[in-house]
Formats: structure tokens, C-alpha cells, sequence
């Protein structure tokens, strides 16, 4: 029998814009009480060894894995590569086969016995999939020293991977007295009930969280930390050892160099919140088994370069996490530790390809990479509840930004600051977005910057002068190169006439806008509190405010940053 099945919005959303016939994808998904849940897709260019799924699986969360096809053209006949995709379907007996038509429409059907049988399925909606789902993040060091050859790396990696799938490690959930033990120990979990799910045990871990999101809408996603605990404990490099190596070392003995190196599993699990605490730790080995076979990779690939075979150029693998807005799940990716991203452009642009993402804007530089934990509040207006009504358009701001408001960072700016909290609101946008790797300036750099270009005198160095969108706009063309546009209203009136202008922009550019002159903003720099959600928007300093709000007798100045191609 079948699974039943559900897909979610971002794969319905991205199937309908991809644009090409003959092509062949592949699909990716998760089981939970008897449901097939797709989440992800990505294009396969064969000739090409680097864009396969094989590869692409390894960067997902564990517990997502292939489960079926998808054709771009009206045939549901498939050749030899087709074949050998579905057969490495093992999450369900009944591989999923798409096709889309010409026309845009989608025929789904399950493969029962060799044929094909034609499916319902439902829509999972974004707010509901973060509702659901969880994930699981394992963060640890282990040891790693071996001869600095490609066999060398790839037997002791292989050991390693024998190791943890043998059940001679736990698993600590952190800020819990929850451990999970494999079967070396005869113990499953202590710390909890051998039948909780983890969506009881997040909520008991954070009670004051889970009623302010009863309260507020919040798209956040939720994060269970862990840690490995090998049984021998001088496997274990403390913190105190990982700051003192940060270096490989290389040391030369016949008849190779030797490599040594702490090697850090930074690796994310996709569950949903009715798993058993339980069933978790065979989600955690494939989840540790994922991360290294991507560490290997990296160091394989170094070790394959010229000039550094023997070890000497290695650098330290590096992960980074990234939640594209577009596809609605985590992709992982390893690269060594201080590689500009300049120089890695061709690999950023064969997984846009892979994931028929948007070749015009970055997604996967170090700068886009997810943040777990932040003191500062990071898109507050997520947590608002959704404007969207019948024939109404919403335009937002694309992808993240930071709050910047009086008062913080322990900086009195209140009263003059506003115009310098909105830029820094903005430039972390360009930072978060990946657009520079220039840190948000403070409030002394950006005036350091407009003396520097002479739009102010040196006595305004550590004054309490206000300044404005201008002053905005000429410190964003000179840290980062960015062109703005200045709207000019008037009056409070006359802003209602730039919403076809304001719509655009956000279309095209996505960034924020600052509007000058005015006692509020949509993301209000003036407010002085704590970065508190729950305070920040019931008391209005984030929310939708109608057009009657802006003051008709005075005038304003709106900053548009614009931006380039890249990727």
C-alpha cells in the first residue's frame, strides 16, 4: 500500500517556475506516520559528476532522502538513468514519478509493482511546515590524524564512520540531562521517558518560549542542540584544546607526512516534533555518517591539488548551514577554512543550477549562511501576524536583516540615532544576503566615513548630530559600492502615490527602506528596549500602519538601495 502524500508549497511554488523541457529531476523527502512528505527537488545534469543527487543528498538535513522523479515534458516513459534513480529509492517500497506538462500541469503517481498509479496528495504550507517539523543540530570535535594521502584519509574516515554506526557513542542533548546510547551500551535514553516525542521535550526545555509562540506567529525555525560523547573520553578535545589548534599540523615521517587536525561534525537532522526521543539516535548516526563522508570529500579534493599532496597546504574544513528562502529546507556545505568566495564562484554556480535557483543574487556565500542564535532580534516581522487578505498585494523585504534600535550595544544614541540604526538595519541586510563581508559599521565609523568623503566637518566626529537618508545613501556607496535612489514626498500625503515605486523595489531589490523625517518605521529604529519579540511587537515598534499614519504636513526623504546581479 502506498504512502499517503504530501508536498510542500516552496517544491509546488519552484516546479511551476522551472522553464525547460526534457529535463530530468529528482526528489526529496521525508516518512512520518505513514505520510510521504516532499520537501525538496533539485535538476540532474548527468555528464557532470559533481551535480548528481548522490552528492546533493549529503548536504541535507538526515532523514530526507531521494524518494522519486520528476519529468519536465509530457512523457511518463523513462530511460536507463531513470531507472537506476529510482531503484536507489529506499525510503518508500513506491517511488514518487512527476511529470509536468507543457502546460504546467502535474500528473503525480506512485510506482506499484512497475506501474504507475496516479495520486492525490496535499499542500503543506509554509507556516505549518515550520510548525511541524524540527531540527536536530549535532555540533562536536573529534580527533583526526592520518598519512597525508588519499587512502590514508579515506581509511581512517571509514573507521570513524564504522564507529559511531557500531553504537559505541552517545548523544547529549544539551541544557537537558538527556543521553542516548547505542546498542554497545544496552541502554537506549536516560534523562527522559523512553516514550516522549521531541516536541514535548523542546517545549519542557523552554516553557516560556512555547507560550510566546502560542501568542506569536513566529517563523523561526526550531533547533534541538547535541553533542557526541565518544565512550573513550581522551577521544574528546575540549574547548581549551580546539582554541590551541586552530592550525593543522604536519608533521614528516617515511615513508609520508602525517596529517593532524581537530575535525569539527557540524550536521543538522530534519524530525518531525512526534519522533521518539528514543528514535533519535539512529538519526543522529546518519547525521554524523553524513557530515563526514562531506569532510572527507573536502580534504580528499585538497589532497588532490597540486602542491599539496603531501599535506603541507591543507586547510581546516569549515561548515556552513543555509536556509534559502526559495526551498524551504537546509543545504550544508564544507569548504577550507579561509577560501575567499570570489574564488569559489563556479561551485556556487553548478548547486544553483542543481537547485534551479535564481543565478542573479547570492545564496551561498559565507555571508548567507544561517544564524542560529543572534542577542539581537533578526527579522521581527516574521512574527507578525500575516497581512495578506483577499486582492491585496504584500511586497517585503527579501531574506534577513538585523534589528537596529537605540540603546543597544550598551551606546546611548537616543533621541539622535535613529537615521544611524536604520543603516545598520540595511547594511546587515547586505551582509546577511552576502553581498560583503564588511562588518556593520558603528555609530563612530559612519561618521569617520562622511568626514573622510567630506560631507561633514571634522567637528562632527562624536557629536549628537542627526543625519538622514542622504548621509545614508553616501555611506552605503562608499563601505559597500551601493547605489541608492532618493524619493522626495512632500508631505505625509503624498507617500500613497510611490507604493507602485516601493512594490517594484522590493520585487527587484528586496532591501530595506529607509524613509526619513518620521517618528516611525516600519521597523522602528527609536525603540530603547531590550530585544525582546513579544515587547517589540505588541507595543507597535514593528507592524503594518495604514497610509492615514504619516504626518501630512511634513516631508520625507525614502533611501531605495539597489542591487546587482551575483551569486
Amino acid at each position: 500500500m502506498s504512502p499517503r502524500l504530501k508536498i510542500t508549497k516552496y517544491v509546488i511554488e519552484r516546479l511551476s517556475k522551472i522553464d525547460t523541457n526534457e529535463t530530468t529531476g529528482c526528489l526529496y523527502g521525508l516518512m512520518y506516520d505513514g505520510t510521504l512528505l516532499v520537501i525538496g527537488l533539485s535538476l540532474e545534469f548527468f555528464e557532470n559528476e559533481k551535480k548528481t543527487y548522490s552528492q546533493l543528498l549529503l548536504s541535507l538535513p538526515a532523514e530526507v532522502e531521494l524518494c522519486g522523479v520528476v519529468k519536465f515534458n509530457d512523457s511518463t516513459g523513462f530511460d536507463s538513468k531513470l531507472k537506476e534513480i529510482l531503484q536507489n529509492v529506499d525510503i518508500t517500497d513506491n517511488p514518487l514519478f512527476i511529470t509536468i506538462g507543457k502546460d504546467k500541469k502535474m500528473s503525480v503517481n506512485f510506482m506499484v509493482h512497475d506501474k504507475f498509479e496516479e495520486t492525490k496528495y496535499d499542500i503543506l504550507e509554509a507556516d505549518e511546515l515550520w510548525k511541524q517539523f524540527l531540527h536536530v543540530r549535532l555540533n562536536t570535535i573529534i580527533p583526526f590524524s592520518c598519512e597525508a594521502t588519499i587512502a590514508g584519509v579515506k581509511n581512517v574516515m571509514q573507521n570513524k564512520r564504522k564507529k559511531i554506526a557500531s553504537g559505541q557513542v552517545s548523544f547529549h542533548i544539551n541544557s537537558t540531562s538527556v543521553y542516548l546510547f547505542g546498542v554497545a551500551s544496552d541502554v537506549g535514553v536516560t534523562g527522559t521517558s523512553t516514550d516522549a516525542s521531541i516536541g514535548d521535550l523542546v517545549d519542557s526545555m523552554n516553557p516560556e518560549q512555547s507560550q510566546k509562540k502560542k501568542k506569536y506567529y513566529n517563523s523561526n525555525i526550531e533547533i534541538i542542540p547535541v553533542n557526541l560523547v565518544l565512550k573513550a573520553t581522551k577521544d574528546i578535545l575540549t574547548d581549551k584544546h580546539t582554541k590551541t589548534a586552530v592550525k593543522m599540523m604536519t608533521t614528516q615521517r617515511k615513508p609520508a607526512f602525517c596529517i593532524s587536525m581537530p575535525l569539527q561534525i557540524d550536521t543538522l537532522a530534519m524530525i518531525h516534533r512526534t519522533t521518539k526521543v528514543s528514535d533519535l539516535y539512529n538519526v543522529l548516526v546518519e547525521a554524523s555518517c553524513r557530515s563526514l563522508r562531506l569532510l572527507e570529500s573536502v580534504l580528499l579534493e585538497q589532497l588532490g591539488q597540486e602542491g599539496i599532496g603531501d599535506g603541507a597546504g591543507l586547510r581546516l574544513p569549515e561548515t556552513f548551514h543555509y536556509l534559502p528562502i526559495e526551498l524551504g529546507h537546509f543545504v550544508t556545505r564544507i569548504v577550507p577554512k579561509g577560501i575567499p568566495d570570489e574564488s569559489m564562484e563556479k561551485e556556487r554556480r553548478l548547486l544553483h543550477e542543481q537547485l534551479a535557483l535564481s543565478l542573479d543574487r547570492p545564496v551561498f556565500q559565507k555571508g548567507n549562511a544561517h544564524i542560529f542564535s543572534s542577542a539581537k532580534l533578526i527579522n521581527p516581522h516574521e512574527s507578525l501576524a500575516s497581512a495578506t487578505r483577499p486582492n491585496v498585494r504584500v511586497a517585503l523585504v527579501r531574506g534577513r536583516y538585523t534589528y537596529y534600535h537605540y540603546m543597544q550595544d550598551n551606546f546611548n544614541d537616543d533621541g539622535w540615532g535613529c537615521a544611524y540604526r536604520s543603516m545598520q538595519t540595511i547594511f546587515s541586510w547586505f551582509k546577511h544576503q552576502g553581498y560583503t563581508g564588511v562588518e556593520v559599521p558603528t555609530h563612530k565609523e559612519i561618521q569617520q566615513c562622511l568626514v573622510k568623503i567630506g560631507d561633514k566637518q571634522t567637528s562632527f566626529l562624536g557629536s549628537k548630530q542627526w543625519i538622514g537618508s542622504t548621509e545614508v545613501m553616501f555611506c552605503l556607496q562608499t563601505l559597500l559600492g551601493v547605489q541608492s535612489r532618493i524619493l522626495f514626498a512632500n508631505t505625509g500625503a503624498e507617500l500613497k502615490s510611490y507604493t507602485p515605486e516601493l512594490l517594484y523595489h522590493f520585487d527587484k531589490h528586496g532591501s530595506p527602506i529607509m524613509i526619513d523625517e518620521t517618528r516611525y518605521l516600519v521597523l522602528d529604529p527609536h525603540y530603547t528596549g531590550v530585544d525582546d519579540i513579544s515587547t517589540v511587537l505588541s507595543k507597535g515598534w514593528c507592524g503594518w500602519k495604514g497610509p492615514d499614519f504619516w504626518n501630512k504636513t511634513a516631508h520625507y526623504n525614502l533611501c531605495l538601495p539597489q542591487t546587482k546581479p551575483a551569486i
